[in-house]
């Protein structure tokens, strides 16, 4: 019979994964980045 399962795989961390991600997004923040202010033509 063969094995198929891949018991050697590295857990990957999402956690710090998403870490770098809301670094990089609260970065970006404080640049004054992707500010969305429309001026509004109506009223």
């Amino acid at each position: 019979m063969s094995n198929t399962k891949d018991n050697n795989k590295k857990p990957v961390d999402h956690n710090a994964k998403r870490m770098l991600k809301n670094d990089q997004k609260e970065k970006n923040r404080e640049q004054g980045k992707h500010q969305y202010s429309k001026s509004s033509d109506h009223l």
